[in-house]
């Protein structure tokens, strides 16, 4: 039997339809691996370590930077401007975000290894 094009490009489809199928569902099969020996701590340590790491250097940084930049303004003799103003209030927000939120995310990445 002959198959024409048409026909040709239909039994494609489906082949490719099944296989996506197949790599989609294989992905979210939860078989046991050599990882299944290891502690739910030593998993969280070894996914979380560069976030982490990242966090600090960002709390680090940040904190640093924008004190400087609160100083800097505040002992600036000239008239206070607009500018000045913007860049203060976006300063302390900045070091709001810094000092408060990112030490509460550690800390959660943190309890995980306690627990």
């Amino acid at each position: 039997m002959m198959l024409s094009n048409y026909d040709y490009e239909e039994e494609f489809l489906k082949a490719t339809t099944t296989s996506i199928d197949k790599q989609f569902w294989d992905y979210f099969d939860v078989t046991p691996t050599s990882a299944a020996n290891l502690t739910e701590t030593t998993l969280v340590l070894r996914d979380q370590s560069a976030v982490l790491i990242t966090y600090s250097i960002l709390l680090a940084i940040g904190g640093v930077s924008n004190i400087t930049v609160l100083v800097t303004l505040a002992r600036s003799r000239r008239r206070k401007s607009r500018v000045d103003l913007l860049m203060t209030h976006l300063a302390l927000a900045d070091v709001c975000v810094t000092c408060g939120v990112i030490p509460l995310e550690v800390s959660g990445f943190c309890i995980c290894y306690l627990d």
